[in-house]
């Protein structure tokens, strides 16, 4: 049977693992660098106009990354990927994302794990020395 992974492109991603707060925001602890599919979906909607950037692109990311082991066992519960970040370049421009939503992906005739369905937020990070990424 065929995954996401042999369907579609994965393209290179930096998983950021993240410290929460702090009076600058949040800042990166480890990244890690990796593949994965990455559907991006950024918009703008109008209400009462005024307008807003919305971002709810997506990253199929493959279960045994060597980060997932580690917050696991640190976060536990379903969502230990929400609230970390991601690092995405496509066409020489660089986003920075935060984690908002996670699911497991099963395959339905097996019930094996094939994938974790990331949703992702554009967000800017505090960078190592202390300004915005």
């Amino acid at each position: 049977m065929e995954t996401v992974f042999d369907v579609f492109p994965e393209t290179a991603y930096t998983f950021l693992q993240l410290i929460q707060g702090g009076a600058r925001g949040n800042s990166v602890k480890e990244s890690t660098d990796t593949t994965g599919v990455f559907k991006e979906r950024n918009g703008m909607t109008q209400n009462n106009n005024l307008e807003t950037k919305e971002s709810s692109s997506t990253l199929h990311i493959h279960p045994n990354e060597p980060f997932i082991a580690t917050l696991q066992a640190i976060t536990g519960g379903n969502q230990f990927l929400v609230g970390h970040g991601i690092r995405h370049t496509e066409n020489g421009f660089t986003q920075e994302y935060r984690i908002i939503g996670q699911t497991a992906g099963k395959n339905f005739d097996t019930n094996v794990l094939e994938h974790y369905r990331l949703t992702l937020k554009a967000e800017s990070l505090v960078g190592s020395n202390g300004s915005s990424s």
